[in-house]
């Protein structure tokens, strides 16, 4: 069946779906994002590049493999893609290995080259190390996330550990020796592999060349390979790949003039210092913020809240209303679950099931433009406000895409993980430019 559709890209969360399909509309693409539990393609929007998220990150193996087994045979297969990227986290949480194989079982695809670098955003991979600013992932907040916490620093172990022991021997490593003689060595080593009966092969890279050499090695390879990595090996592949022309298919997005309203969900330690420097910054103006505390989870008052919200997103002022605090105190969280006899991932997921619920009545009654953070705290806000498709118009800071849906509602998506301290200052200005 043929489409208009020419690369597709699958991931685990709409943040990575999001900041992936935003280097292809970089290139000139016209993008289009899908999510939920009906992934479709909208055949009314003419785009080159379709991505959609599974929202499998946080799933059992056994679930994550139906998630994407699902997308892979009636999305993957059911449409004529000329080119497949699998997104994954460049910090290593979710199913990694079982979604791979998964893929590359229902397409009957020899192998998946494993490039997780982003040299951009610090991290890199080293003997097989995947290294957050020099520092291993073992040793970085990742390694506390509440919801998949990452104990392991070398990528081929995690791989392995996600597989039953008898398949560890098809998980392989070329290693950064190799990488740095360029793609023609990259391409030696990768085919030598692949006749030994390996499968997941992970890569090296510590700069952008280096992912850039990766991903000419994959695309001369006569084996079907399925390159899997971050948004920084993707933005190597949209050099390669050219899907279409730049010439004529930007145009810059007409801004309204509406205030803005951050939802963020995030617990990570970049969040809440990201959320501190926009409190701090004396630049912007008319900014309100709303710290959740358990209370507010527990007792469910969304449309008191949404109301607060509301009386302040009048002309140009910002609302951000945030839960990082609530992890803050642990023995007062901890005390606060066995009281109310509740596990910890999922008194998270009824963080974001709040923020969504908020977010729902907010937009229902007034206009903003809406800024999500995290992961699942943008899926779910999303689909609250009854969004299942993205198209993607514009950059608004590195690996950030502004989206709209199908109602014309303004998103921005940023995963929790992202970005330097003044991302969030970032992207604020970014609509005040105009103004």
């Amino acid at each position: 069946m043929n489409t208009s559709n020419y690369i597709a890209v699958i991931a685990d969360d709409l943040t990575g779906a999001n900041d992936t399909s935003l280097q292809f509309f970089l290139k000139g693409c016209k993008t289009q994002v899908a999510f939920g539990e009906d992934i479709s393609i909208d055949e009314n929007l003419k785009t080159e590049v379709f991505a959609m998220s599974t929202e499998s990150r946080n799933l059992s193996s056994e679930e994550a493999h139906k998630k994407v087994q699902f997308a892979t045979e009636n999305i993957l297969k059911k449409y004529n893609f000329e080119f497949i990227y699998k997104k994954i986290d460049s910090v290593l949480r979710g199913n990694i290995a079982i979604e791979v194989l998964t893929i590359l079982n229902s397409l009957e695809w020899d192998a998946a080259v494993i490039f997780p670098a982003f040299p951009n955003e610090g991290r890199t991979t080293i003997g097989g190390y995947q290294l957050v600013k020099g520092i291993p992932l073992q040793r970085t907040e990742v390694s506390r996330d509440p919801s998949c916490p990452i104990t392991e620093s070398n990528v081929v172990n995690i791989l392995k550990h996600q597989l039953p022991e008898q398949m560890a021997e098809i998980v392989d490593i070329i290693s950064l020796d190799t990488v740095m003689k360029g793609a023609g060595p990259i391409l030696t080593k990768l085919n030598d592999l692949i006749a030994k009966g390996k499968k997941l092969i992970v890569a090296d890279a510590v700069s952008t060349t280096d992912l850039e050499q990766i991903a000419l090695a994959v695309t001369k390879s006569n084996y079907n390979i399925l390159p899997c990595g971050s948004a920084g090996a993707a933005q190597a592949l949209s050099n390669i790949w050219q899907p279409c022309s730049e010439e004529n298919n930007f145009v810059e997005p007409s801004l309204p003039d509406l205030p803005k309203l951050v939802v963020s969900g995030s617990a990570t330690d970049l969040t809440a210092a990201q959320i501190k420097r926009l409190k701090e910054y004396d630049d912007i103006e008319n900014t309100y913020f709303i710290a959740i505390k358990p209370e507010n989870i527990f007792s469910d008052d969304t449309e008191e809240v949404a109301q607060r919200i509301i009386n302040n997103l009048v002309k140009n002022n910002i609302v951000v209303i945030y839960s990082s605090e609530i992890m803050e105190n642990s023995e007062e969280l901890s005390s606060l679950l066995i009281e109310n006899e509740i596990t910890k991932d999922s008194f998270i997921s009824k963080i974001c099931d709040y923020l969504s619920a908020v977010t729902r009545n907010v937009l229902a009654k007034t206009s903003t433009i809406l800024i999500t953070v995290g992961g699942e705290t943008s899926y779910k806000c999303l689909r609250a406000i009854g969004s299942k498709n993205l198209q993607i118009i514009d950059t608004v800071a590195p690996a950030i895409p502004l989206g709209i849906n199908h109602k014309g509602q303004l998103i921005v998506t940023k995963s929790g993980n992202l970005g330097s301290q003044n991302t969030l200052i970032d992207i604020i200005k970014y609509f005040e430019q105009d103004i």
